[in-house]
């Protein structure tokens, strides 16, 4: 026995993973299944039979609460000329209740119950002859004799039959009740046979799932080291050789799997470099041509007018904030050269617009020598002039500002126009934090700029809105503190 044991092992040792777990699974999950059917058919076969037996006792019960009492009532209201056969309609409630009956004798269980309902359904019977005889006197000359057949055998025979069916009551309730014990007893057999199954498995169990266990923990540690040495940036992985052919097989792919992710990886960080270069191009020449074609027009205008000081002055400023757009094709430039640029698009729209616009930009020189992707405040100050400062009637004020810390750049673009409800400030910032670009509420400028800075700095960078409905909107660009345009 013992070496047909030892052997059985062995063998064991040299199923698949798969084929061991095939024998765990039908050695714990086949009797589990028959214990759990066999205790299902139990219950199932309990509740057709308690179900049937609760709806006979319930139907009885309300046939045995208004049988007797509606039928002498009826019949008393008729004795004394009260009314008449056919507006109480006593028959109706006879044959109703002789179909009861029926029903309640085919889905009797005890033979005592069968009794009950064969007794019942004479006495219904005995009943309507009682009921013809009245109905066939004179009622108003024999009401003597028609009271005394009320009393002696309508009252009679309701009560009696009240009593039958309050036995078949009793009788079908105790049926219940050994119902009840019969299946605690079947269930207490089975988790009896059931627990002594489970214990017996559970050695066999343990046995199965330890060699298991032996077979597949010290390969499966060895791949978990091979995932750290990966997951730290070393490729260059080698696991053993392992005698199950699934985990030979997994380490293998794992190697070849190492191998390609670092050439992946290579690949992917070129291409996220081209890919951010381009978006960040694409991205800055979504600039408003309207602003040109206004501009134009408005030169065309001046010219037409003679105002020669003021043509000469808006295509001076409309060529520096062009030089600056283009800036020899570069991504970012210094915070002096954005500022420049910025203020070129400030004079042409104070030529255009002076009557409801100035302006003023406060910046320290040494803030001015760090770095900003270009074109980041005039998109800022075209939002603040064209929503805030053109929907208010009295003049108004653009400011740029700044502030640093440690690390970083504060600009402040601010305007004193009319301003936003705090639900919208909330959901611009929401939809910057989020960087939502469909159905988005914070319009193109301020979406392009906000983009652009996360793009070339991070997500920790970018834009934040303030504003006050009738006190205007401050808009905060966040960049950090670097001088690489201005060393190049």
């Amino acid at each position: 026995m013992k070496k047909y044991v030892r052997e059985s092992i062995a063998r064991f040792r040299q199923f698949s993973i798969e084929e061991k777990l095939k024998w765990l699974r039908m050695v714990v999950i086949i009797p589990a299944l028959v214990g759990i059917i066999t205790l299902l058919v139990i219950m199932i076969n309990f509740n057709e039979s308690y179900n049937e037996a609760v709806k006979n006792v319930s139907v009885a019960s309300k046939f045995n609460f208004s049988f007797s009492e509606d039928m002498d009532y009826k019949m008393y209201r008729i004795v004394i000329g009260a009314e008449s056969f056919d507006a109480m309609k006593p028959y109706e409630e006879i044959k109703e209740a002789k179909e009861l009956v029926k029903e309640l004798n085919k889905n009797a269980v005890t033979d005592e119950s069968k009794l009950r309902t064969r007794q019942i359904g004479k006495l219904l019977d005995n009943l309507k002859i009682s009921i013809e005889e009245i109905e066939h006197s004179d009622l108003k000359n024999d009401y003597m004799e028609n009271n005394q057949r009320l009393r002696l055998n309508v009252n009679i025979f309701t009560e009696i039959i009240k009593e039958k069916v309050s036995e078949y009551i009793y009788y079908e309730i105790g049926n219940m009740e050994s119902m009840r014990v019969k299946l605690e007893k079947e269930i207490m057999h089975t988790i009896t046979i059931t627990l002594i199954a489970v214990l017996f498995l559970s050695l066999i169990t343990w046995k199965l799932s330890k060699l298991i266990s032996q077979s597949i923990s010290y390969p499966v540690r060895q791949l978990c080291e091979m995932t750290k040495e990966v997951a730290q940036g070393n490729f260059d992985v080698h696991g053993p050789q392992n005698t199950t052919e699934e985990l030979q097989i997994l380490t293998n792919n794992f190697e070849h799997m190492a191998q390609k992710v670092e050439r992946l990886i290579e690949d992917v960080k070129v291409e996220q470099q081209n890919l951010r270069k381009k978006e960040l191009q694409l991205l800055q020449e979504q600039i408003n041509p309207h602003f040109l074609y206004n501009t134009l027009d408005t030169i065309m205008w001046l010219a037409i007018d003679h105002q020669d000081d003021k043509v000469v002055e808006m295509v001076a400023a409309l060529s520096g904030f062009f030089r600056t757009s283009l800036s020899h094709g570069e991504d970012k430039i210094s915070i002096r050269e954005e500022l420049e640029h910025v203020e070129n698009y400030l004079k042409i729209q104070q030529l255009r617009y002076g009557d409801i616009m100035e302006y003023s930009i406060d910046v320290p020189d040494e803030i001015k020598k760090n770095d900003i992707v270009k074109i980041t405040l005039q998109p800022l100050v075209e939002n603040a002039l064209y929503h805030g400062l053109k929907k208010q009637r009295e003049k108004g004020m653009i400011k740029i500002s700044s502030v640093d810390d440690e690390n970083n750049i504060f600009l402040i673009v601010e305007d004193n126009g009319v301003g936003m409800q705090p639900e919208q400030v909330v959901q611009i910032n929401k939809e910057m934090y989020e960087d939502i670009w469909v159905n988005r509420t914070t319009g193109f400028g301020i979406a392009n700029v906000n983009r652009r800075i996360k793009l070339y700095y991070g997500e920790e960078y970018g834009l934040i809105l303030e504003s006050e409905p009738d006190i205007g909107t401050k808009v905060i660009v966040v960049v950090p503190k670097t001088r690489q345009a201005e060393k190049k």
